[in-house]
């Protein structure tokens, strides 16, 4: 049953109480959490049979070993070696942001671990009772861009297991056209982008960073071997310059319509110009990033410098004509 966070302030005071030997009863608890809601302003002010619903409580759920002297006129522990486990307390802000995570966690995740994150935020739920889930109906926050890419839940959770505790893998990786080569890589990053999961590591294999699509990789076998969180690798992680793709610098684009919302809530670089005649200045853009954008944007984006990227963009266009 959910419980108030009040309630369990209460029980935590009574159950320090109790260890302490303090022989507590209804009036003597009245009279504490009165003086306690007045001097830490917490919400813990009730009455006897309250008191005495927290006391059954704690037997009943808690399995408290508790018992009541006559002589001492208060409660008393049987024996020392009950501890009282608290579950967490939570504010209605950070219950709101663990359901949300538990929300996106279920669209981005693969499981093993999207279902760990779910149970661990429906723990919470049972011991914590947040006043938004009375009007909210969490099943309309929608997280469409989400994990389209399928990747082996094993894998994922080899790699996942690597990157938290920093050692090594094993894993048999496929490039483009299938090829299947063994590596060891020490996972520095885990990056979710563009709806695919992927990590910046160290090869061993290349002696140097490489990004790694998890979707590529075929078998992950952690090792013992374990390895420094490498801060260079770490802060590379950027969306300008993620894939490692050679850049293309000082490109012009000219747009119109709704490719300049397009670049406004997407950028191709975060340091982008955006011109009030549409002109847009790019510092420097991967030809595999600016080529498909151009196409989707269906003639509503120009590219105009530089002269040789634009001939060879041409070019792409005459053989894809010449195919049709």
């Amino acid at each position: 049953m959910p419980m108030q966070k009040s309630q369990m302030h209460r029980l935590m005071r009574i159950a320090a109480l109790l260890k302490e030997n303090r022989y507590p009863n209804s009036e003597t608890l009245v009279r504490e959490f009165r003086r306690i809601a007045v001097e830490e302003e917490l919400e813990i002010d009730c009455g006897k049979k309250t008191i005495l619903r927290d006391m059954k409580l704690l037997e009943q759920e808690f399995n408290c070993p508790l018992a009541f002297d006559r002589a001492r006129n208060g409660y008393y522990l049987k024996h020392h070696g009950w501890d009282f486990i608290a579950p967490a307390l939570l504010d209605e802000n950070e219950m709101l942001a663990a359901v949300i995570g538990a929300r996106i966690a279920e669209e981005i995740f693969p499981a093993p671990l999207k279902n760990k994150i779910r149970n661990a935020v429906d723990y919470l739920l049972q011991n914590n009772n947040p006043d938004f889930l009375d009007t909210a109906n969490m099943e309309s926050l929608n997280i469409l861009s989400g994990l389209y890419a399928n990747i082996d839940p094993e894998i994922f959770q080899t790699l996942f297991q690597g990157w938290q505790t920093n050692h090594c893998v094993r894993i048999a990786y496929a490039d483009w056209q299938g090829e299947l080569t063994e590596r060891i890589i020490e996972p520095h990053t885990l990056v979710f982008y563009n709806n695919s999961w992927y990590s910046k590591a160290f090869c061993h294999l290349k002696q140097q960073p490489r990004t790694f699509a998890l979707r590529r990789i075929k078998k992950a076998e952690l090792l013992h071997g374990d390895f420094e969180p490498d801060k260079e690798i770490i802060e590379s992680v950027n969306t300008d310059d993620f894939l490692g793709f050679e850049k293309i610098r000082n490109v012009k684009l000219l747009a119109q319509n709704y490719s300049l919302d397009r670049l406004k809530s997407s950028p191709l670089h975060t340091h982008q110009l955006i011109h009030a005649d549409g002109t847009v200045e790019i510092p420097a853009v991967a030809k595999e990033v600016l080529f498909p954008f151009i196409l989707s944007q269906e003639g509503n984006v120009k590219l105009l410098a530089p002269a040789g990227l634009r001939a060879e963009f041409k070019a792409g266009l005459q053989k894809m004509l010449e195919d049709y």
